[in-house]
Formats: structure tokens, sequence, C-alpha cells
């Protein structure tokens, strides 16, 4: 082994111990808020929109709608075309917004039908660039590994050209193109292939291959150096993953693992591991030239082009920041030229790496903290980037804060921020530098998708299929203009008081004002549970006192349940009599949202990790279908496209980490019941009771979980029971804790997964859709009666959430989901009507345990302190039986 890597691998040893030692605080007696304040999440295009998450959304400009999710828009040579390339859920599809500088645009949406139609348009990815004369659009095919060739002017496809095809003596498979730029001569188009990591440059006239070059992990972000010939190729990615030696499908529970190998920072995860004879590839260095990195391809429309330069961009994997080693690597997600230099957008680091034009060396960084209370803070997440045509300007989309932020590319800083739309991600620059264009992924909002003010159109009521993205077209500001904006996006996002300007009763309150109060609350454990995928009106639209829809409680009271063949038919049945119990006893939100449209982001929201710019553009994409995991291919990139799976990767990872990183580098003792591990490819029978899964590929969990994480308690598997995982809570909590054995753990988290329902299943105890929800019931109400019997009660507060409500319909919002809050020390049968978001129940467990803020998303939002009393009621709560005619646990 050489010195350099014992090196590396000595410094990722001090890493490990610095994220177990490290620690910090924030006592400087400012309080964050949600703007949103007891304002439920509604959209007003005129007005202020309250999103999910209790942000205002005000853009400026005229507001365009189109498709869900445009991820990519090009300007066409002219100036009077942009498109859209909007990448799921449905319909997968380009929006051409005509006569743009006219005052009414024509949007032409291709294919026009509300689903994604294989005959026109079966997928895309980003990708858009128009010909040098503008009559021909070449789309980014995504999943099918094609170019597609469109008529700009009608809107029609022309033919497509094939990736997967051999080139240079090799065979290729399931590519899957992404970002697209013309080359400067206009005879040849720039590929990036995400999945077998490459660049293709392609030839037009006679739609072949001409040059294959290879690239960094996950090439992301593309741009041309029109005077030199250059590329520059950003890679997003960390690890290539590989199947475990030896694992066969058809054998999963003798060739799959049980439980992840390694955590990750470990020498294990770097270097490989035996586990029950069976080899399991290490991960490698996370900071190789292959990861975080932009690289530059010499001759690029040559017959020979070549990687002339490898610069890391951002801050590395383990680098000092803030006070600890960052978590996750810079995620580099964009790349714009100016006269003389390369700007670069890091997404997961909030700062602009900006380099030399001539060198490709690193100039300096430019850091977005758009307001100094919250510098220490990640989460605006800059995405797309944009040079005026004279160079003095860069535009870069902060999908985080909903705003563009504005650089003064002569003194490289940022000196404005323009509010646009929810969760920017595309901004370009007209070609007379005057106006902005910019993509808005998320547009507005879902709103409902039922009840009196949602009226149903032909995209139906998920989730995704509602979440409408908008294109904001914006003249350019004057400076004082710019000023006003600014403050305007602070107010958007932020409401910042002092502590001390509190009445006296909130500063009493169980949940501290302040983070870093270590101490200050008698509440001393925390237990966090999380279930799967529904909103507030179906669990409790039928509960008194709330803002709910009767009609809409398909789990609540007196309700009827039904088999889908319609042979089985119980009546009166209260299908989840324990969540209605603990509400009226204790306290349930009416005003709670997931972050999440569904449950691949809604993994990564619940334990602290915010989605970024890997997630976000590939969690639409493969709820569409159009993004598939496939463990065996040839192409490496594959095995990262996770789909639905309930686990945070080494991609995801923030630059702070996850809530595992936080607590055990702020000295918080924890264990975990079944969340972190369901990783893609998994294998989920009845006959796995233990951990529920196998795995087939070296996916490594956050170290932190990893060394506190349950073997017994199974992780999401709808054929294990949720008794039997509180048969497993219950031995581990006897023989670990209420023994004495060892101190009971400050933090417990614990996954809950069967209300997210599967197929009946009468033979095992499953004969309705609801028997799920029944399971899932009995389960809360037995853990909550466990722990109030036992004398850790009156020192705890437990909080139970959804990952996700897309499964269910709400009458406020398709995102309004389900919060309990239990302890002695909460409200009787109180309901709070006070904007939360996941960011406060993790704030709030922040604020209890006395650490600091994780990140923006949990430092700007409300706590949950209006549902807490100072006087405690000590009365243990007694499970609930469930209607044996859906649900007999015995």
């Amino acid at each position: 082994m050489s010195r350099k890597v014992l090196f590396r691998m000595a410094g990722l040893l001090l890493w490990v111990v610095f994220l177990a030692c490290s620690q910090g605080g924030d006592q400087r007696g400012l309080v964050f808020e949600s703007p949103a304040g007891n304002r439920p999440t509604h959209i007003n295009r005129k007005g202020e929109t309250i999103i999910p998450n209790g942000r205002i959304v005000k853009p400026v400009g005229r507001q365009i709608t189109v498709a869900p999710h445009p991820y990519g828009m090009a300007l066409s040579p002219d100036g009077n075309m942009l498109v859209t390339a909007n990448s799921g859920v449905r319909p997968f599809s380009l929006s051409f917004i005509r006569d743009l500088r006219s005052d009414s645009p024509r949007v032409q949406q291709v294919p026009p039908t509300p689903n994604t139609d294989p005959k026109v348009l079966n997928a895309l990815f980003m990708g858009l660039a128009f010909s040098s004369t503008g009559d021909t659009l070449y789309v980014a095919g995504g999943e099918d590994g094609v170019v597609l060739v469109f008529d700009a002017r009608k809107g029609e496809k022309l033919g497509t050209i094939d990736l997967n095809v051999p080139f240079g003596g090799r065979s290729y498979e399931d590519s899957y193109p992404g970002d697209l730029a013309l080359a400067p001569d206009g005879r040849h188009l720039l590929v990036l292939d995400q999945t077998n990591f490459r660049l293709v440059v392609l030839d037009l006239p006679s739609g072949k291959i001409k040059a294959c070059v290879p690239t960094g992990r996950y090439p992301f972000a593309l741009a041309v150096d029109p005077e030199t010939n250059r590329a520059f190729v950003a890679n997003i990615g960390m690890f290539e993953y590989s199947v475990i030696e030896g694992y066969d499908p058809n054998r999963p529970d003798e060739t799959g693992l049980h439980f992840p190998a390694f955590g990750f920072p470990s020498l294990e995860a770097w270097q490989g591991k035996w586990v029950h004879g069976q080899w399991v590839p290490g991960l490698g260095d996370p900071n190789a030239p292959e990861s975080f990195s932009v690289w530059v391809v010499d001759a690029v429309t040559s017959n020979s082009p070549k990687v002339i330069a490898k610069t890391k961009t951002g801050i590395p994997v383990g680098g000092m920041i803030n006070g600890y080693p960052a978590v996750g690597g810079s995620s580099p997600a964009a790349v714009a030229l100016t006269r003389d230099k390369i700007y670069v957008s890091n997404s997961n680091n909030d700062l602009i790496t900006v380099l030399d034009r001539a060198t490709y060396k690193r100039v300096r960084d430019i850091p977005i903290r758009p307001w100094p209370e919250l510098a220490h803070l990640n989460g605006v997440i800059p995405f797309g980037l944009a040079a005026s045509p004279d160079g003095s300007r860069v535009y870069v989309a902060l999908a985080g804060i909903n705003a563009v932020g504005v650089i003064d590319t002569h003194r490289d800083r940022v000196i404005g921020l323009i509010p646009v739309g929810w969760f920017p991600s595309k901004v370009l620059v007209s070609h007379d530098g005057r106006t902005l264009y910019v993509a808005n992924a998320k547009g507005f909002g879902s709103g409902p998708n039922a009840g009196p003010d949602f009226k149903r159109g032909p995209e139906g009521v998920y989730v995704g299929n509602l979440m409408k993205g908008t294109v904001s077209i914006i003249k350019r500001p004057s400076r004082w203009a710019l000023l006003r904006m600014t403050s305007r996006v602070k107010h958007y996002n932020v409401r910042i008081r002092r502590a001390k300007d509190f009445p006296r009763e909130r500063r009493q309150n169980p949940v501290p004002l302040l983070p870093g109060q270590k101490g200050a609350s008698p509440i001393k454990h925390v237990i966090y549970v999380t279930k799967e995928n529904r909103t507030f009106d179906e669990v409790f639209g039928d509960l008194e006192g709330v803002n709910g829809l009767p009609e809409l409680a398909r789990f609540g009271e007196n309700r009827r349940v039904e088999s889908r063949d319609g042979k089985r038919v119980v009546e009166g049945v209260t299908v989840m009599p324990n969540h209605h119990a603990l509400a009226r006893r204790f306290v349930v939100s009416d005003n709670f949202y997931c972050d999440s449209d569904v449950s691949a982001d809604g993994h990564r929201w619940m334990v602290g990790t915010y989605p970024g710019v890997w997630v976000e553009t590939g969690t639409a994409a493969a709820y569409g279908g159009r993004r598939r995991f496939k463990l065996f291919s040839t192409a490496p990139g594959r095995r990262a496209f996770v789909g639905a799976s309930g686990a945070v990767y080494p991609e995801d990872y923030n630059q702070a980490g996850c809530l595992w990183e936080h607590l055990e580098r702020n000295a918080v003792d924890f264990y975990n019941f079944g969340i972190g591990f369901e990783f893609a490819g998994a294998e989920e029978e009845r006959e796995f009771p233990f951990t529920g899964i196998r795995l087939p590929v070296n996916y490594p969990m956050p170290r932190a979980l990893y060394e506190r994480t349950s073997r017994l308690f199974a992780t999401f598997n709808t054929s294990v029971p949720d008794q039997f995982r509180i048969d497993m809570f219950e031995k581990e909590f006897r023989e670990r804790w209420l023994s004495g054995k060892e101190p009971f753990p400050q933090f417990i988290s614990m996954m809950l997964p069967n209300d997210h329902g599967s197929g009946e299943r009468p033979e095992d105890g499953y004969p309705f859709y609801a028997s799920y929800q029944a399971d899932n019931d009995l389960a809360l109400g037995r853990l909550v009666d466990i722990i109030s019997h036992s004398p850790f009660w009156k020192e705890t507060a437990i909080f139970v959430t959804e990952d996700d409500p897309q499964s269910g319909v709400d009458h406020v919002d398709a995102h309004r989901s389900v919060l309990l809050v239990i302890s002695p020390w909460v409200k009787p049968g109180y309901v709070s009507h006070r904007h939360a978001s996941f960011g406060s129940i993790i704030k709030t467990i922040e604020l209890i345990l006395g650490i600091p803020f994780l990140n923006q998303y949990d430092a700007m939002a409300n706590d949950l302190a209006d549902c807490f009393t100072d006087t405690p009621t000590l009365d243990p709560y007694s499970a609930v039986p469930v209607d044996k005619r859906i649900f007999d646990p015995d």
C-alpha cells in the first residue's frame, strides 16, 4: 500500500475522531421562526403563497406555468423561444414558450396530454440544446439512452440518436444522457452520459458518435468554451457502487447482506470487508479526482479529445468548516463562463468556486451567506448558473431560498437577491442582457388534492402530478430595485426576533427558546417515530376541533372497510383507534406539512438531510418510472439510481451531515430502530423478520447510525408486522435499559412503516388494505403504553409523523400530514394550529436536547413549543385494542 494512501487513511481516522468530539452552539439570543406564523399552506398567485416549509413565495415578474419539475431550460438563438425540459412525475414533456418577447407568450406542451405519451416523448432528463439556426432542438432522452431531435418551430419529433451502441471497441448499455451543449462549430453535440461516466461527442450531420471521453462520477453539468474548443464537466457524485461478491438474486437470504457491511467514514468503507465469507468491496477515497470535481476536455470536437485538467471544487469531504469536518462533498451542479473566469455552483457548500479560465486553477470561493445571523448554517442550495452577455454579472438559482443571487464578477461577491418561485433550478439571460428567465421546479406548490377548493383536472390527485413548474420572466432590476428585492427575500424566508422580547411564560416552556442550553429542559429523552405516506385528512379528518374534512377520513372512526374485490365488507370500524385516542389525550397538529412529496425525498427530510440537486432532480424522474436502478448493469451509475429506497446515500450527504452526525458530534447518546438501511436493490420478504431485508450492493450507512442501530428491528418491509417490530423493541428496551444495564438513550428513532399499506393477505391476517393501518395503529399504542408505564415516562417526549403524504388526499394541501406530540409535558387534548414542518420537529428536538441547529431548514422553522406546558400530567397510557374484524394481532 502506498504512503499516499496511508496518509489519506490516517486523515480519515482523524476525521472520524473529530466527528465524535466536536461540539458547538449558538448563544446570540436570536430566535428564528417561519414567516408563515399560523397561516396554513395555500396558493395565492397574486399575493403571498405559503409553501409546506412555512416560507413565502411571491415571485417578481411574469409567471408562466409549465408541467411539473422543469429541470432543464434553453433559449433559442433569436431569443424569442424558451423551452423547458419537464422531468416528471407526469408528464415527461417539453414546454415551448413562443413569442417570448411579446406581451402574450404562447405555451405549447409536447405531448399535450396530462400523462407521459411514449409515442411522442417517453423520457427526458434536463439537457436541451438548440441548433445554431434555432430550427432544431436536441433533447437528452434520459432513461431511453438517446438524444431526441425535435423540429423546434413545430414541436414535432424528427428522430433519435442512440447512445447504446458499440464504440471504440466497447459496448455500452443503459446510458442516461443528461446535460447537453452544442459545440462552437454547430456540427457537434456534446452529451453527458450520467451512468457510463462519459462525455459523448455526436457528429450531427451523420447522427453518429464521433468520440467518447471518460469523466468523473455522475457527470451532471456541462459548459463549452467557444474560444478554445474545450468542455467543462462537473462531476456531482462521490462513489461508484458494486454488487457484493457472489450475490445471487435467486438466493438473497444466503448471498445477500442482512445489514450494511460498514459505516462511512471508516477504514472498512475505504478498503472493503469480509462479511460471513463474502467480500464486500470498499468504496475508496471520497475525495478522489473522479468525485466532486470539474474536468476540462481539450479538442472536444476532434477525433481525439482528452482530459487535460481535473480540478476539485468547494470543500472536500472531511475538510474543516464551521468547526466540524464536512460530511458531504461539494456537489458541483452548474458551470458558467465569463471572459477570464469559470464559475461553478457547489450546491452542497452554499458557495461558488471561481476558476481561472486560462490555468483552471482555483482563484477563490464566493460564499452565499445572505443573512449574517444564519451564516454558519447551510441550505441555500446554489444550482443553475448564467453569465450576462458582457460578463459583468453571474446569476445563480438559489433553490433553497427561492431566489436568484446576483454576483458582481469584478468583485466576485453577491450583491443582491431576486425573489422567484419554489425551488429555482435554471436561470438564463436574454441575449441583450436585459431579461432573466428562471425555471422554478416546484412553482407555487401543489395546493389541495381534495375538498371544496380543489377542482380536479386531467392530472388527477397525485401530489407529484400537481407540482407544476413555472418560468419567471424578470426585467433586469436596477440597483435600487435589487436592494428592495433582497430585503423581500429575507422577509419571505425567515422571521428573526430577540429572545428577550418573548413573554416570560414562553421562556419557562419545557422547550427552551434558544439552542445549546443542555439540561435546561425537564425532558431528557426523545423518541422520534416515523411512519409512511398518510395525509392529515385521511387519518384525522373526522377528529373534533381540527381543520378536517370528515368524508376524507378513510382511516377514521365508524368507517366502512371493503376488500379490493368488494366481496368482504365490514361496517362501523374505527380503523386507527390509538391514533384518535392519543390525539384526544395529548397533542395533534392540524397545520403540519411534510416538506417531501414522496418517500425518496421524505426519508432524507425526516432525518435532517435536506435533498440537494442530485436527489431533487432524480426523484421526480424515478417516480415517473424513468430513472431505473439496474443491479447488474455494466453502466455503473445505474446503481446510484436508488428510487424510493429509505436510506441516505453518500451522494445525498449535506455538508453538515444529517441528524446522526449532528447528535454524535454534540455528545447526545442515541439508538435507532429500523431507520436508514433500506437501500436500493434490497429484497424484502416475510422470511426476513430481523432487519427485514437482504442487501446486494456495498452502500454504506452513516457511521454514527451504523454503530447505534438494532440488528433485530426490521426496516421497511410490510411483510413484517409492526407488532413484531414492537416485540423486538420491547425486548431490547427491557434487556438494555429497563434492566439498568445501560442508560436510557437521550434520543431514540424508530420506523413503524406498515401504515404504508400493501396487498391484501387474508392468510397472514391482512384481509384488507386497512388491516395494515390497524397493525400500525396498535404498534404505536403499544409503544406509548410501554414507555408511559416505565420510569422514563416523566422525562420523555414522543414525536410521531409520516415520511410523506403521497398515498392520500387532503383538503388543505397535498403535503399536509400527521404530527402527534406525546408526553407528560404537553397540553392535554391540545390542537396546534401553528405552521409546522419536518424542520419544526427536528428544531424542537434540538432545543430540548440543548444542541445547535443543523441547517437552515430546522433553524428557520417554527418550533413546537405551543404544544408544551410546564405542568406535567404523569398518568400512563394503555393501548386501545384494534377491531379484530380487520386485524387480529393474535
